[in-house]
């Protein structure tokens, strides 16, 4: 009798439990494409950009990128998958105003290994002596409406010596051609 009553308790639990797991979930769909998402929250252009920009170290593991999923009603929805299935599962749901964004950050659909294939390509035709693989690569974005600026740290270890150099740029967003260029 008591574990008959354990068994009930623990079989309620269960289905309660997983029945508000499943009423929590929210969906979204545009034309093919049907989004399930646990929490909608507006992003900022400034944050889309960031997230836009940088790759996570577990993306070639997980598939785990920023994208954005579609456009709707002068809404962008974008996020990161949960997984790599057919069906698109999101935690969070970022919405962003389609024209907020296009003052911000006029080509949205621009990628960060985009721009930094730009700063490699143009460091390696001008900079003599310069090596991508060379040491430990960081980059920092800032968007101010259509002007992308990047500080690039190169940071080399020779021997036990740790050598650092910066170089800034500063690109169009709408052509991506180098507006300036600085050695710090």
């Amino acid at each position: 009798m008591q574990n008959k009553k354990k068994l009930i308790i623990l079989f309620s639990f269960f289905y309660f439990g997983f029945s508000g797991c499943l009423l929590s979930q929210n969906r979204i769909s545009h034309n093919l494409i049907t989004i399930n998402y646990s929490h909608l929250q507006n992003i900022s252009a400034n944050s889309f950009f960031q997230n836009k920009m940088t790759v996570e170290k577990d993306y070639k593991v997980a598939g785990r990128k920023f994208e954005i999923f579609f456009e709707k009603d002068n809404n962008v929805f974008c996020g990161k998958k949960l997984s790599a299935s057919k069906e698109i599962k999101v935690d969070t749901l970022y919405t962003i105003s389609k024209d907020s964004l296009m003052m911000t950050f006029p080509d949205y659909h621009l990628e960060g290994y985009q721009l930094k294939n730009i700063v490699y390509a143009y460091l390696k035709d001008n900079i003599p002596g310069y090596g991508i693989l060379d040491g430990k690569n960081k980059f920092k974005y800032k968007i101010d409406k259509s002007l992308i600026k990047i500080v690039y740290e190169q940071i080399t270890h020779k021997y036990i010596k740790r050598k650092s150099t910066k170089y800034y740029f500063i690109l169009d967003s709408k052509n991506l051609n180098i507006v300036d260029f600085k050695k710090l």
